[in-house]
């Protein structure tokens, strides 16, 4: 049996979450990485993977396992990626994951345009609003908004992202356009389902000041709360880099301009790990470098950061 093999194998089954995924991903039959699974639990003596018709989950001795060969299978990655450093290439797997509605908007095709830089990457983009396990999950890189809570993990700063209040034209004709945060609680909000509670903050001329709004609705996907804002539900946030054009078109107005949402920080998230992939390190620099330019994205330099 080829263990080192079936070790990568058996990394890629516990990260991916099903024998079929790592099949695609390794290139494999699905039978074949089902044999090697097998070998390897013989040859152990232990069970390491629950199996059933949809997924896996890694039994106690699967995850200590996991957990005790994944250095293995860095170092073994580092020595190949420093030969392969003679030729520059970068090479291998990289998972990425980012919000879906940033992900869809800008980083869909600053993703397209590095893997064609590099044709021998194999990328796959994770687009979701939940929060990925980073180590456990086999995220190489994650795009987080907001504050961080990831034990584990390098995080390098990339920017923050602007945020205003917006409605539609249509919506202001009919109802008015507030002027004061009090006039605000008195219209309809659309708000992200995530946010518990119903108060908003926001930091204005006489400072931070906290509003009591009235959600009418709400969705965890940004372009549903988009949506709704354009069609004239009512008043919502939203994030400038995602609105420029229906604000260029008319499709949404600013409400409220001489206030603004706390700073909404942009990381990228890997591993801390020793070694970090070269492939990792050129995709965070590639981002970098390309975030500043989408309006609404203040670089770190001019934030403190």
């Amino acid at each position: 049996m080829d263990k080192l093999g079936a070790m990568v194998t058996f990394a890629r089954v516990t990260e991916l979450g099903s024998l079929s995924a790592a099949a695609r991903d390794l290139q494999l039959t699905q039978p074949a990485v089902s044999q090697q699974i097998v070998n390897l639990e013989q040859q152990l003596g232990t069970l390491l993977l629950y199996r059933t018709t949809r997924s896996v989950t890694l039994t106690e001795a699967g995850q200590r396992y996991y957990q005790q060969i994944k250095p293995i299978l860095e170092a073994v990655e580092e020595a190949e990626e420093t030969l392969r450093g003679l030729n520059s290439r970068l090479q291998g797997n990289l998972r990425i994951h980012a919000p879906s509605g940033f992900g869809q908007r800008h980083l869909t095709p600053l993703v397209i345009a590095f893997q064609q830089q590099h044709p021998e990457l194999n990328i796959e983009l994770l687009l979701a609003d939940s929060i990925a396990d980073v180590v456990g999950e086999g995220i190489d890189v994650a795009i987080r908004f907001g504050e961080l809570h990831a034990p584990g993990t390098i995080a390098r700063r990339l920017g923050e992202v602007q945020r205003v209040l917006v409605a539609s034209p249509d919506y202001l004709a009919r109802y008015g356009t507030p002027n004061t945060l009090a006039e605000l609680s008195e219209h309809p909000h659309i708000r992200y389902s995530g946010l518990s509670g119903n108060s908003l903050t926001l930091s204005g001329q006489k400072g931070v000041e906290t509003v009591n709004v009235r959600p009418v609705f709400r969705a965890n996907n940004t372009f549903a709360l988009l949506a709704a804002i354009e069609s004239g539900l009512g008043i919502g946030g939203a994030q400038l880099p995602l609105i420029g054009e229906a604000l260029k078109q008319g499709r949404l107005t600013i409400v409220l301009a001489d206030y603004h949402y706390p700073p909404l920080q942009v990381h990228a998230v890997y591993p801390a790990t020793r070694f970090i992939p070269a492939k990792v390190r050129a995709w965070v620099d590639f981002l970098a470098q390309a975030l500043v330019t989408i309006e609404g994205i203040i670089p770190p330099a001019e934030t403190g950061g």
